[in-house]
């Protein structure tokens, strides 16, 4: 992982920029050399009721590395492929896999482990973090609005006027 799905490409001209594309992509998603499948699929193409030529096209399947390394790899690409072997055109296309929908030997590569619920357990979420931090304030808030309320009360005793009665309430 992750996948090139390769077509309108002869398996001779991208074994030719296998080895310096794969090292190049190792380093951008930060795993082995080895993780890498070049698939060079044998297509038919056929346009206007005739055959014809196939269409350059890389499929990229992968986990999500986030956008910068999306680019980085998309880039690499390009140059190793389209720029290295001359090709007048090329399109790249992601395809994005979920740990929970990807399976080996039966799994799913969500399953929790003890290794990973330990790491999780120790690493908060950001967004976590943010949102319980709003909430804290949020009731923080509420705590002061409620102590003005009964100050306000107990200092104009119950004749508070309608308009501050309106505006507390908001």
């Amino acid at each position: 992982m992750p996948h090139l799905l390769i077509r309108g490409i002869a398996p001779e001209q991208i074994r030719s920029v296998s080895k310096p594309l794969t090292e190049e992509l190792a380093a951008i998603c930060s795993c082995p050399a080895d993780d890498f499948m070049l698939e060079c699929l044998h297509t038919t193409a056929i346009a206007g009721g005739e055959f014809a030529p196939s269409y350059p096209f890389i499929e990229i399947a992968w986990f999500d590395r986030g956008l910068e390394a999306q680019d980085r790899f998309a880039e690499a690409v390009d140059r190793h492929i389209r720029q290295g072997l001359g090709l007048p055109e090329l399109e790249l296309a992601f395809r994005v896999y979920r740990a929970r929908d990807y399976y080996s030997a039966g799994r799913s590569l969500a399953e929790p482990t003890e290794a990973r619920q330990q790491a999780e357990a120790e690493a908060a979420h950001p967004a976590d973090e943010e949102l319980e931090e709003l909430r804290a304030a949020n009731r923080k808030l509420a705590e002061e609005l409620q102590r003005t309320r009964k100050a306000l009360v107990s200092a104009s005793g119950s004749a508070m006027s309608t308009r501050l009665r309106d505006a507390l309430r908001e």
